[in-house]
């Protein structure tokens, strides 16, 4: 006697199906991601440990997680590892949030009226091929050592970024669906705020990934010119005097947070921009 399946059941095994197929695809996409980055580290604790290269250059993983491990217990250089931690997340991320303002404002502003833009035109063709660390030193002339001078570079380094970005998103929005809004009633407000800024919400995203990780970058190179805190201080301290474990612990802290934080925005991104692929 042969059994037929309801319809229902049916598609309820094909869903179940392709739930599993998707679960085995992400599993092996994770262990594709993690595989290189696991055999990179196996391979440098064994060149370290069987002294294949000098430790004075490139310290083993267990000497860095040791000295980690001090540093989280007895502090850097009379100062608790989790102030200089909090100070360089503080920078980073007040120069950020006030960055990604401006150059969203200044974004859609330009992207949205031509004459704004042209007016910005040459000034951001200027700027757009000089590296931010060309103007650490006058920012340092010109507004001192502090802090201020120190999340001023890493805010015009982001600002930058989000702005051109942002700007390239408005005007990637079709026109054919801001004349059907205007077609169908739509005043410029509404226009712009269901019609253009959703086209360009994944530019605007991309540029704050990538102003984020600039951001960092900058930190390093503010926090070596001056100051007694931060893990750029770590960096520099810790290179002056040769201490290479110090050195590589502070290079980690930075790759792990910067990891941290652009995986807190691209799921930010996920859930606000939900409708792109």
């Amino acid at each position: 006697m042969r059994l037929s399946l309801s319809p229902r059941t049916i598609q309820r095994n094909s869903e179940l199906d392709l739930q599993t197929q998707h679960l085995r695809e992400k599993s092996l996409l994770f262990f594709v991601a993690i595989a290189i980055p696991i055999a990179i580290l196996i391979l440098w604790e064994l060149t370290t440990r069987l002294k294949l290269i000098d430790k004075t250059f490139l310290p083993s993983l267990s000497a860095i997680i040791t000295e980690f491990i001090s540093m989280a217990t007895k502090g850097y250089a009379g100062t608790p590892l989790m102030t200089h931690i909090l100070t360089s997340l503080r920078r980073v991320f007040i120069a950020f949030g006030i960055g990604t303002i401006i150059g969203l404002f200044l974004g859609l502003v330009t992207g949205y009226y031509k004459y704004v833009r042209a007016a910005f035109y040459v000034v951001t063709e200027i700027l757009r091929p000089i590296p931010p660390l060309a103007f650490i030193t006058l920012f340092v002339l010109w507004f001192g050592i502090g802090e201020f001078s120190k999340i001023l570079i890493i805010l015009y380094a982001g600002a930058l970024i989000v702005m051109l970005n942002t700007m390239a998103g408005v005007q990637s929005c079709p026109k054919e669906k801001i004349l059907a809004a205007y077609t169908l009633g739509a005043n410029d407000l509404a226009v712009f705020l269901y019609v253009i800024l959703p086209a360009a919400l994944p530019s605007i995203f991309t540029g704050m990934r990538v102003a984020l990780s600039v951001d960092f970058g900058i930190l390093v190179a503010a926090e070596l010119l001056a100051g007694n805190t931060g893990v750029g201080f770590i960096i520099s301290d810790a290179s002056t005097f040769f201490n290479v474990s110090a050195l590589f612990v502070g290079i980690f802290l930075i790759g792990f947070f910067g990891i941290v934080s652009d995986f807190v925005l691209r799921i930010l991104s996920a859930r606000i921009v939900h409708w792109q692929g």
